[in-house]
């Protein structure tokens, strides 16, 4: 059997090179894609892309004489073949000569021995690493921080008169339509769910706000171009300027799903605060969707598994002699111990995650080469792996419930409520719209519903903060997840008024509460030690209320940043039109709309998601209860 490094030989011998007449080189050869059959190989994260922008290829190489372990000769030979791979290109372009064929010669050959030199060589490099990284099947990949890392190429060549503003709008176009071009097999999970996320704008050690004009070239290109993927990320704070969030809100106004903002005022004293060095954490972007990563350094794996709330609920409910609890507080305690257990499992599952020898993305990964020792091995500066978690949402509404009715107006007995969800509510239907109504509920700026949140997710940090991986990585966990429907889908009904198989809740959300409500819950929710691994406030917005108060609007984000949201993102769309396009697909082809933490074509969804999303809009729209 060929090891990882001549397998990756054998793949830039091998694979097919396609030249066009395209501004850049991309292409995927999808009959040699990398076999992970190995083990577990490294996704949802970001290669540092300035390792190849800054060097040749060839300087990166260890001397011989630093050879000192079969990982260093592994190390070199991955070069070695890209260096092969890279003469091929050049091969290509020069017997077919397509558009600029000669240009894009120059910028291979650059490439082996010699950094980027200007903004579009800059581009084909990042493109290039991209889809290495694709072809060895890397899943998810980010983008990493393109205004910064692409802003000295820009301001030298347009200062040299190289280039005009608009020839970088374009490039910057041109850029987002060739990573979409593929998005079908990019796609993970749903097609969409690439993970193709660009991070733009960040903070200073002071706090300043830094930007510069790629961050507003980057939200104009997606705009214009009116795709779901590639994807944006908005870092923002109390100080960015309001023509960045006036840009962002037009952007976000088309329905096209992004950007999603993260509040840096937020994040980076909580990555400090988990002993990231201030200057990693003022340079953070996010895995696939949402969750904070140190960009090129960090071989976490954020989105591991998943840890369902309601499961140690529903155990508890089902499973323990509940004629013997008395009082709320034995039953929250019960719940905890419960969900103990269930963290235990999480644990035996992240504990026994092993990851794929990987010299290929090692030569792409801070840390691998000054330490000589693969990203599979603990070579990356950071190690750590997060889990997401799902239906805590109906988990606080279940337990006011069970709080209310049980043991305060005393409706109902313990078994009482286990009939009910044995049941699915047969006979019974009358207390669901009572269990939905409240109006002390998740997402509500009530102390009682912040302060049991609060108590929950500090206890999952009780519960993870000794844990270590095999790499001595810990565990961070967030309250925003993918599977709020897919953990639903068999699961049994839950006493916050929802039924068997029906949808869990979505991220930080309350479809019938004043957005300013559900940012100040989301404000007041505490997300120190290892809680910051995405924290998504998902809102449900129609197109006329930002047409009508668009500047209204930009005040209400501006005012969300300083309230101190972790993180936002919207839905701009209509109830009429996804019933209309739900009905009628056909009549709205590219109707885009935004799922978990990436964007999608609606039409691509499957039609539980659809469902979703008009009830959610209907909600939002006070046209159901």
């Amino acid at each position: 059997m060929q090891t990882i490094v001549e397998l990756f030989d054998s793949l830039c011998h091998d694979l097919s090179i396609s030249v066009d007449d395209s501004e850049f080189v991309y292409f995927i050869d999808f009959q040699h894609i990398m076999d992970a059959a190995r083990g577990h190989t490294f996704s949802n994260l970001t290669p540092n892309y300035r390792i190849l922008l800054e060097n040749g290829l060839i300087s990166l190489k260890y001397r011989e004489e630093d050879c000192t372990n079969k990982f260093c000769h592994d190390y070199n030979s991955v070069i070695d073949s890209l260096c092969i791979l890279i003469s091929r290109i050049c091969l290509e372009l020069d017997r077919k000569k397509p558009c600029n064929y000669e240009t894009k010669l120059e910028w291979f050959r650059n490439m082996i021995d010699k950094p980027a030199a200007g903004f579009f060589e800059a581009i084909q490099r990042i493109l290039f690493l991209n889809q290495i990284m694709w072809q060895t099947n890397h899943r998810l990949l980010g983008l990493g921080t393109l205004d910064t890392l692409l802003d000295p190429f820009y301001r030298s060549d347009t200062a040299q008169g190289k280039l005009s503003k608009e020839d970088v709008a374009g490039a910057l176009q041109s850029f987002c339509r060739i990573l979409h071009q593929d998005f079908k097999y990019k796609s993970n999970m749903l097609l969409g769910d690439t993970g193709q996320i660009i991070v733009l704008g960040k903070s200073d050690e002071k706090g300043n706000y830094l930007y510069n004009d790629l961050t507003i070239l980057f939200i104009e290109a997606i705009e214009k171009l009116n795709l779901p993927d590639p994807k944006i990320l908005l870092r923002v704070n109390k100080n960015t300027p309001r023509e960045v969030l006036r840009s962002a809100v037009r952007c976000i106004s088309t329905g096209v799903g992004a950007p999603l903002l993260a509040n840096d005022d937020v994040i980076v004293p909580q990555l400090v605060k988990y002993g990231v060095p201030m200057q990693d954490a003022l340079d953070y972007t996010v895995s696939a969707c949402w969750e904070p990563l140190i960009c090129g350094k960090d071989s976490s794996l954020n989105n591991l598994t998943t840890l369902n709330f309601m499961r140690s609920l529903d155990n508890l409910i089902m499973r323990d002699q509940l004629s013997r609890i008395t009082s709320f507080e034995d039953f929250k305690k019960r719940y905890l111990k419960y969900l103990s257990w269930n963290l235990n499992a999480v644990k035996r599952v992240v504990g026994r995650h092993r990851f794929q020898y990987d010299p290929v993305l090692s030569v792409f990964m801070e840390g691998c080469f000054e330490k000589r020792k693969d990203v599979s091995h603990g070579g990356a500066v950071y190690n750590d792996v997060g889990i997401t978690t799902v239906a805590l949402s109906n988990t606080v509404n279940a337990l006011l419930n069970i709080k209310e009715y049980v043991f305060e107006r005393k409706l109902l007995s313990l078994v009482d409520v286990k009939t009910m969800l044995v049941t699915n509510f047969k006979g019974k239907e009358d207390w669901i719209p009572q269990l939905k109504a409240g109006d002390i509920r998740y997402g509500h700026d009530e102390d009682e519903v912040i302060s049991l949140t609060n108590e929950i997710i500090r206890f999952v940090t009780e519960e993870t903060k000794d844990f270590t991986t095999y790499l001595g990585g810990r565990m961070k966990f967030g309250l925003s997840a993918p599977s709020y429907i897919d953990a639903a889908k068999v699961f049994p009904a839950s006493f916050d008024g929802r039924k068997r198989g029906e949808p869990f809740h979505v991220h930080i959300s309350n479809d019938k509460a004043a957005y300013t409500e559900v940012v100040n819950f989301a404000a007041a929710l505490d997300y120190g030690d290892n809680r910051f691994n995405g924290n998504v406030v998902d809102l449900m917005v129609t197109p006329v209320f930002i047409e009508n108060n668009f500047d209204k609007f930009v005040d209400f984000v501006f005012f969300s940043i300083k309230v101190g949201f972790f993180q936002m993102q919207m839905n701009v769309i209509s109830s009429e039109k996804l019933i209309a396009a739900k009905e009628n697909p056909e009549a709205y082809p590219n109707l885009i709309v935004r799922v978990w933490g990436f964007s999608a074509y609606f039409r691509d969804l499957p039609v539980e998601y659809k469902d979703v999303l008009i009830e959610r809009a209907l909600r939002n729209e006070h046209k159901v209860s």
